[in-house]
């Protein structure tokens, strides 16, 4: 099970879709530190647990327009942490880039079954300090992936541990021929859409799961890096 909401937010500056990643971030993490549970969070090195999506509807022209009304999905494997982030953007109401308009509900959300996952947002996975490029080898990409979930899994549920013998991922297809730019800090981190077919098994689906809540791979919540969307039963 995961759980999201929907931001309706105002955008006062014209943002090209590759930089507005970080700033939508940033945004949350500054309404963050006026609660003490997330600014604890904020400065802690462990897994935050939640992801945001692109502001929909989309540009075609890939700039965000200023005036313009948009609604941002943020997602948490953790209904309170939703809640608390919600409350949070509510207070701080406004940035230098945006200004909030309202939020949904937390709404729960869970597949029976997933067939695969598909990041809407790049996948950012780093190997030795560099990122993963088409190119390099596709099964230690997945390897990473799979790394990275079981790991935020036990994070999740310290008292459950999962290893598994295998990767949760059976496939994987990289959906870019070029590596993407994120904007990040006055420098670019790359990234890739990747399509992610899921195992069967109980505990694959867990995983799974997971990463539908917290996002695939590395800096889910500050660039909503691999955020994705799922395929199978509700």
């Amino acid at each position: 099970m995961y759980f999201e909401i929907h931001v309706t937010t105002l955008i006062k500056q014209f943002s090209h879709h590759l930089e507005i990643p970080e700033r939508i971030g940033a945004w949350i993490g500054r309404a963050g530190l006026n609660d003490e549970t997330l600014k604890q969070t904020h400065y802690d090195k462990d897994y935050k647990h939640y992801t945001f999506g692109s502001p929909f509807p989309r540009e075609k022209a890939g700039v965000y327009k200023q005036g313009r009304v948009y609604v941002i999905t943020i997602r948490s494997s953790i209904e309170i942490t939703l809640r608390r982030i919600s409350a949070a953007l509510q207070a701080l109401q406004e940035d230098e880039y945006f200004q909030f308009i309202a939020a949904s509900p937390v709404q729960s959300k869970k597949l029976v079954h997933i067939t695969e996952l598909t990041t809407v947002t790049p996948a950012i996975v780093t190997i030795e300090g560099k990122p993963w490029v088409p190119g390099l080898s596709v099964e230690l990409l997945l390897q990473r992936i799979h790394a990275n979930a079981e790991k935020k899994y036990n994070h999740l549920y310290p008292d459950q541990p999962v290893r598994l013998e295998q990767p949760f991922i059976e496939g994987i297809q990289v959906l870019n021929h070029k590596p993407i730019a994120l904007a990040y800090k006055g420098r670019k981190l790359l990234g890739n859409k990747l399509r992610l077919l899921v195992r069967e098994d109980e505990y694959s689906q867990k995983l799974a799961s997971v990463v539908l809540g917290s996002g695939a791979a590395e800096k889910n919540s500050i660039l909503g890096a691999g955020f994705c969307i799922a395929k199978g039963l509700e």
